[in-house]
């Protein structure tokens, strides 16, 4: 596959993401009082959002928040490793979340059209064997109970991302500081899933067992 350049022999993609650089320069030159302010005092993000890396789906655009009001984990399908599974990032970023920067609410969040869920469905090539394969070892769970559900081949992909983010809000539990801070009442754990199509936010509603426009949760 040949790169696409420009007339200065400039890859395409860089150069795009030069003259976005550039504009952002110059919005950062029009609030600077605003981005110094972050730079001189400690950031206080209002949530932990552990969500997918799908490049379509962006956080901050989703919720409208500010730089400095969300603090991010991203990866593929929004899983969260069990605390004793061999992974060290997502569990230091929820251990920073919760004691350095006393975050009381986390998010996870996944979506419809998740590339990372449904990759279980096709046959893994010798490349999805390694990293990639370990770490689809972890969507298998939910997987495997759609599929033990016999829910209709139409509503199985929304029922998998469903159950994918309640499967990853139970590991979640096994950090002891989110489960001590859950069983104190310090920390909120919220399960959520955006559905592309319409731009929706649904909220898993513990007490119903459904799930619910994230809007008329306030009510």
């Amino acid at each position: 596959m040949t790169t696409a350049k420009d007339a200065n022999g400039i890859d395409l993609d860089i150069k795009d993401a030069m003259e976005g650089y550039e504009r952002f320069r110059l919005a950062f030159e029009r609030d600077r009082a605003f981005y110094k302010s972050l730079a001189t005092r400690q950031q206080t993000p209002r949530l932990l959002w552990i969500g997918c890396s799908d490049s379509r789906v962006v956080p901050s655009q989703i919720t409208q928040a500010d730089p400095g009001e969300l603090f991010e984990v991203r990866n593929i399908a929004n899983c969260v490793p069990p605390s004793w599974a061999d992974d060290e990032a997502v569990g230091a970023a929820i251990a920073y979340a919760l004691d350095h920067l006393g975050i009381d609410d986390i998010v996870i969040c996944g979506h419809t059209g998740c590339g990372g869920l449904a990759a279980l469905a096709e046959p893994m090539t010798p490349k999805c064997t390694s990293h990639l394969g370990r770490w689809m070892d972890y969507t298998r769970p939910a997987h495997r109970l759609v599929a033990a559900a016999r829910v209709p081949e139409e509503e199985r992909g929304l029922a998998t991302v469903q159950a994918h983010v309640l499967f990853q809000v139970d590991n979640l539990m096994t950090y002891e500081a989110v489960a001590q801070g859950v069983a104190e009442g310090r920390v909120g754990i919220h399960g959520w899933l955006y559905v592309m199509e319409t731009g929706e936010i649904q909220a898993y509603d513990r007490e119903s067992g459904h799930w619910r426009d994230l809007l008329a949760t306030a009510n």
